[in-house]
């Protein structure tokens, strides 16, 4: 709390309501107290993500706009009688409401579908598989986040904005074609939420399109048959949406999927080693 009230420049909405709700949790009952200490590793990525507001990727290396855009025309591009588009321009010719609103629906579900699994998993007594779902949740996002900055790419809706080759332009977040969700039911619900995005030139890898996959990778691993129905479903919907809205290539699609792989291979490797040792002996004390 010290850090975003010193380091991050006060509190928002947010902000108070992770503290009030943690420190109720944590005083108020003794389950309460070990639901907060299972979910300390999803606390330190909230953390983390927002705190690189304050270390902007562009400033360590060249932005990736044109060049992206480019591959994206050469190696998935859509002829038509106007010449070449890219799946993103495409969809905007030819979008539709109905999925404007399944793909928005889809989008957002990747906070609340993790924590739902996840108070699935400390209600139903699996806090050992909880803590570590919430490890590979963290690491899958932390080689995403590396990744982003070693490579900082626009998005589409970017390149839609400014072009392909125009000098780069320090922008806020923008909702993209998931603004056509926030005008259909006259709310501010993505508009708001995009205008805090702290990592606006984090196109590739695609980390909204990695994250189902760790989750249908726990589903299957534990034979969670039901969750990995919604898991599989979600995940293939993910990918779509993430081109069908405007915030990804195909390119940042399929390296979200590797960066997946990345993730749970890692993952695999560690529970060869003494890691495994800490996350069992974790997931016993918050038992």
């Amino acid at each position: 709390m010290l850090w975003v009230a010193f380091g991050l420049g006060g509190f928002r909405t947010d902000h108070i309501l992770l503290l009030v709700a943690s420190t109720l949790l944590y005083f108020i009952h003794e389950d309460g107290r070990k639901l907060v200490q299972a979910f300390a590793l999803l606390i330190v990525y909230w953390i983390v993500f927002d705190s690189i507001r304050l270390f902007p990727n562009y400033e360590y290396n060249a932005i990736h706009i044109g060049d992206l855009y480019r591959n994206e025309l050469n190696w998935f591009g859509i002829q038509t009688a106007e010449g070449l588009i890219t799946a993103n321009e495409f969809f905007g010719k030819y979008n539709h409401t109905f999925l404007d609103i399944y793909s928005a629906i889809i989008y957002i579900s990747w906070i609340p579908v993790p924590l739902a699994f996840g108070l699935y998993l400390f209600i139903t007594k699996k806090r050992v598989t909880l803590v570590h779902f919430w490890f590979a949740f963290l690491l899958v996002s932390i080689l995403g986040l590396i990744i982003q900055y070693a490579y900082p790419a626009a998005p589409p809706w970017y390149v839609e904005m400014y072009g392909p080759d125009g000098a780069f332009q320090k922008v806020p977040g923008n909702p993209g074609r998931l603004i056509n969700f926030d005008r259909f039911f006259g709310v501010n619900l993505f508009s708001g939420m995009y205008n805090l995005n702290a990592n606006v030139y984090a196109a590739v890898p695609s980390l909204h399109c990695a994250f189902p996959i760790i989750q249908l990778f726990f589903a299957i691993k534990y034979k969670f048959k039901g969750w990995g129905i919604v898991f599989t479903i979600l995940m293939l919907s993910t990918w779509f949406s993430a081109v069908y809205t405007n915030h990804h290539y195909i390119i940042d699609v399929l390296c979200g999927i590797g960066t997946a792989l990345l993730a749970i291979s890692i993952y695999n490797l560690l529970l060869k080693t003494k890691f495994k040792t800490f996350l069992d002996s974790y997931g016993k004390k918050v038992s």
